[in-house]
């Protein structure tokens, strides 16, 4: 049966559709840790085409689904999950906005102002006999453009790009050729220049983030002010499609030259890696998973940021005691961590699935790793500010937004574990949403110090 012709809706119909969503998503989640398949978009395996931009999602990291497609046409949405099914059809689409009906009369109006004053000036020109001098063709030229922006420019998109302040140090001038507008493609995600990065010489550190909304991310490291580029892939639902995406030898290596080849088409100019910081959030720490097993060890990792998500099974001849093998790589890189050698950060929730170790208990068996003991007399960790996302906007209700409320706290040298009130997908969400406010500033303080010459690389963890 054929769907009905879509309808562009307005935007108080979206931010009904997403509230509507999460409340779906809410209602099947009541018994269970996290929600069921969430709110998607679509993943291209074509590196010729540019990836739309992930939602954040509520996904079931143990539960691996197929990557979400974009319906090709009507009635193929029934492939979806049900909450792809029930978004607009402005969802699956980057399109700008068509302009409004008040911009549209303005431009027209503009436009019959500026064609009055033509026609009298070649009127007035033509009763002397003088024909139009190529100069004064040449000053009607500004005019032409007014009336095309008036008609065709966005002034949220002019807004969203306000003026440095008069007292912010000018950019070197080599910056000046770098583009920091839209992104560039690699496989399965993008690269972002944000406002926040700047290089002299071409040298750049990269966080290279899987899953989670790639506004979201880049957003994220602006607001912490940190000093990178940005990459995020996305490659589906559950751990599986990423563990698996990068289990072949040299594809992670692959990876890092795609983002390169972007960073030099951005505009920096002779572009090579300083630093490289693995993050994740939900279900993207099966890929950290996997690179840190099969990394050559070529490249210059200096931090792992993991967000609520290191998950793993249980023995079975043994069912209260972890997978060991499943966190070998953790392991491994926390020791490297409680050695001072790189940075690895970790946040989980009180969320407690039924049939996996939580995020919770696969921390404490790191700290137990690297010798960490608990302190009796810990202070109660401070709670970190909350962070408005303008990229988050319509993720969440207001009503179920969450802040994060600290409940532990542990560190190791570079190793630090934090963990956070709540057992919602909601709470779950947070973690991505306020990484501004909890993970990104570490790193972005590690950062600020520029090595003068990029170590010997790391034994892989």
């Amino acid at each position: 049966m054929a769907l009905p012709p879509v309808v562009a809706p307005t935007a108080a119909e979206i931010a009904a559709a997403d509230a509507q969503a999460v409340a779906e998503a809410d209602r099947a989640a009541i018994g269970l840790p996290i929600a069921p398949p969430p709110l998607e978009r679509p993943v291209v395996e074509d590196d010729s085409v540019t990836p739309a931009p992930f939602v954040v999602a509520l996904d079931d990291d143990d539960a691996p689904a197929p990557h979400a497609r974009r319906p090709p046409v009507p009635g193929a949405a029934s492939s979806l999950s049900p909450y792809a099914r029930d978004l607009p059809a402005s969802f699956w689409d980057d399109e700008p906005p068509a302009p409004s009906r008040r911009q549209t009369k303005r431009g027209w109006l503009s436009l019959l102002a500026i064609a009055a004053a033509l026609i009298t000036i070649v009127a007035s020109r033509s009763l002397d006999g003088q024909p139009l001098a190529l100069e004064t063709w040449r000053s009607l030229a500004p005019i032409g453009r007014m009336v095309a922006g008036a008609l065709f420019d966005e002034p949220e998109a002019a807004a969203a790009t306000p003026a440095p302040p008069p007292d912010e140090p000018a950019a070197p001038a080599e910056q000046d050729h770098i583009r920091r507008d839209g992104h560039g493609s690699i496989k399965g995600g993008v690269v972002f220049v944000p406002d926040t990065f700047s290089t002299a010489d071409g040298a750049y550190d990269l966080l290279l983030h899987f899953h989670g909304n790639t506004k979201v991310v880049k957003e994220s490291a602006e607001v912490a002010g940190l000093n990178a580029i940005v990459a995020v892939v996305n490659l589906g639902v559950g751990s599986a499609p990423y563990e698996e995406a990068y289990a072949v030898p040299g594809t992670y290596e692959a990876l890092l030259d795609q983002i390169q080849r972007v960073v030099g088409q951005r505009g920096v100019a002779s572009p090579h890696v300083r630093r490289v910081a693995l993050a994740s959030w939900s279900a993207g720490y099966g890929a950290i998973s996997t690179v840190l097993n099969v990394r050559r060890g070529a490249d210059p990792l200096d931090a792992v940021v993991v967000l609520d998500g290191i998950h793993c099974s249980w023995l079975e001849d043994r069912p209260d005691e972890l997978n060991h093998l499943q966190l070998g790589p953790f392991v491994r890189a926390a020791k490297l961590a409680a050695e001072g050698q790189i940075l690895f950060t970790i946040t989980h929730s009180e969320i407690d699935p039924p049939t996996y170790a939580s995020a919770a208990q696969t921390a404490g068996y790191l700290l137990g790793a690297v010798g960490y003991k608990a302190k009796a007399t810990a202070e109660p960790p401070a709670q970190p500010p909350h962070v408005v996302l303008r990229s988050a906007e319509g993720a969440v209700s207001k009503k179920l937004e969450k802040r994060m409320e600290p409940t532990s706290e542990a560190r190791v040298s570079g190793l630090h574990v934090r963990g956070y009130r709540g057992n919602t997908p909601e709470h779950h969400m947070a973690h991505l949403l306020q990484m501004a406010a909890t993970v990104v500033p570490e790193l972005a303080e590690r950062w600020k110090t520029v090595p003068t010459s990029v170590a010997s690389p790391r034994t892989a963890p």
